[in-house]
């Protein structure tokens, strides 16, 4: 019996030498190729370097000045070709006037619309519009507070 542990014990320590053997192999293995990548990054990062170097030592500096014509190319299109494309008198008048350089009369003949009266509340259209009847904006009296 005492054969058969003395065996199983040699057996166990073999494989376990060998199993450690092979992690250290193993590592060997990987140190090396990663010192191997290493030269070999260095080798093709020095031959590069080396290349662009001698390419910009060839390059010339040369200086043109260039003669030539401004070339234009002049597209019209037809924008009041359309009959549906009407304008009414007040924008024709002013399109005129900006073709000729003339200044244009206003619209209205350069009158303002009445005042409204002192006393009557302000309604803010947006508000009126909307139904919801406005809102009373307070005035300003001139140098004073606002008042309602």
């Amino acid at each position: 019996m005492i054969g058969w542990l003395v065996g199983a014990l040699t057996l166990v320590a073999a494989l376990g030498g060998a199993y450690w053997q092979g992690r250290q192999d193993g590592r060997d293995a990987e140190l090396a190729e990663a010192v191997r990548d290493e030269a070999v990054a260095k080798i093709a990062s020095d031959a590069a370097a080396a290349a662009v170097a001698n390419g910009l030592s060839q390059l010339k500096v040369v200086n043109r000045t260039i003669h030539n014509e401004v070339q234009r190319d002049v597209i019209e299109k037809p924008v009041y070709r359309d009959v549906a494309c009407r304008h009414d008198a007040d924008s024709l008048r002013r399109i005129n006037a900006a073709l000729t350089g003339e200044q244009a009369d206003p619209p209205g003949g350069g009158q303002l619309p009445a005042a409204d009266p002192a006393g009557r509340p302000i309604v803010r259209r947006d508000d009126a519009e909307a139904g919801g009847g406005g809102q009373p904006v307070p005035r300003v009296p001139p140098g004073g507070a606002a008042t309602d």
